[in-house]
């Protein structure tokens, strides 16, 4: 079980996601989110699903292991270090992807403070709540 100074982090962590969480619900709620009798919606519900799955796991994990100590053993091994570069990578080109679908710097910045300590979560609720526009985007590019 983690310590009282990994709980401390942990759920100081957990307040700001779940502070950002609530805040990018609010400014793009749409009633939209919650309909799911399209392909559209039936895709959102599977990630709206996979995103809460994860969410929950992540929490288990935080009330066992403390995450800077985690990474930092991660650090120390090549495979370790692969696998955070791998998901840096990710978490950049998806910067790059809130810019393209926004077009909007400050959202850039919004999600992308987001992006870099909390990773695919923050990234999957992204898509999730522009699942629409990114698929707009995508046929039009077509």
């Amino acid at each position: 079980m983690a310590g009282a100074r990994g709980n401390r982090s942990s759920s100081i962590l957990w307040s700001v996601f779940f502070g950002f969480t609530a805040i990018a619900i609010a400014l793009n709620w749409s009633p939209r989110l919650i309909d799911f009798d399209s392909a559209t919606g039936a895709i959102r519900l599977v990630l709206i699903s996979v995103w809460i799955a994860f969410t929950a796991y992540s929490l288990h994990c935080s009330r066992h292991e403390n995450l800077f100590q985690t990474v930092g053993k991660m650090s120390r091994l090549y495979w370790g270090r692969q696998i955070g570069i791998d998901l840096y990578i990710s978490v950049f080109l998806s910067i790059g992807l809130v810019y393209l679908v926004t077009g909007s710097p400050v959202q850039t910045l919004f999600w992308g403070l987001a992006f870099i300590p909390f990773a695919n979560q923050a990234i999957l609720l992204f898509v999730i709540l522009y699942l629409d526009r990114i698929f707009a985007l995508s046929a039009a590019a077509l």
